[in-house]
């Protein structure tokens, strides 16, 4: 019985450990916060491309976390601009938000870059990959690709790259000013619990 409770014990003590989030490892705190529109909900923002390799290897977590995410957080989702070529990529994804086209399109962009090797940061190799893409109304979906909405999201993400300094990806900013370091998606899956209850907490006067 000795043993059995000593077992559990270390369990227990295992799993805090695990659980214990370290400033400067495991987050760090922002020295400019960020803005956040997400008014008494706490905003979780995700900063990707879908160039990169390691976001792309997070987006299954990510999106499978936004099916269970919490009532008091908002979750948005930024693509990076650094210089022109990254402007093209983050086209794409501003089409896909203003079209309310993400849910459908976003996961099937990320393979068609990483996997099949499309430029999708190019406007003829994405209006070719539209129309293989099944119910997708091709000719409104490129009039909203070229459109003022689309181009202001662009002009905004890229201006916010750079006084930010967003200087990695894949990237997930807590309440603006908490950014998770890269690890694997069960980690950062941890690390992110514990900042929403430390951002709670804040909010509540209790820390």
């Amino acid at each position: 019985m000795r043993a059995f409770l000593l077992l559990c014990w270390f369990l227990l003590a295992l799993g805090a450990a695990q659980a214990q989030v370290v400033v400067g490892k495991d987050y760090l705190v922002l020295p400019k916060p960020h803005p956040v529109s997400s008014g008494d909900k706490i905003e979780v923002a995700e900063f990707f491309s879908y160039p990169c390799r390691h976001c792309y290897a997070q987006d299954a977590a990510v999106s499978a976390w936004l099916k269970t995410q919490p009532a008091d957080v908002s979750v948005v989702r930024k693509h990076v601009v650094w210089g022109k070529p990254m402007a093209g990529f983050a086209q794409v994804f501003a089409t896909f938000s203003v079209a309310g086209l993400t849910d459908r399109l976003h996961a099937a962009a990320f393979r068609a870059v990483q996997h099949d090797k499309i430029n999708l940061g190019e406007a003829a190799e994405f209006e070719t990959w539209l129309r293989r893409q099944p119910g997708v109304d091709v000719a409104k979906t490129m009039a909203v690709y070229r459109s003022f909405a689309v181009k202001a999201q662009v002009e905004a993400i890229a201006k916010f790259t750079k006084d930010y300094r967003i200087f990695s990806t894949p990237m997930l900013v807590v309440d603006g000013k908490y950014a998770i370091a890269a690890a694997a998606p069960e980690r950062s899956r941890e690390v992110l619990d514990a900042l929403l209850a430390k951002v709670r907490a804040q909010r509540n006067g209790e820390i």
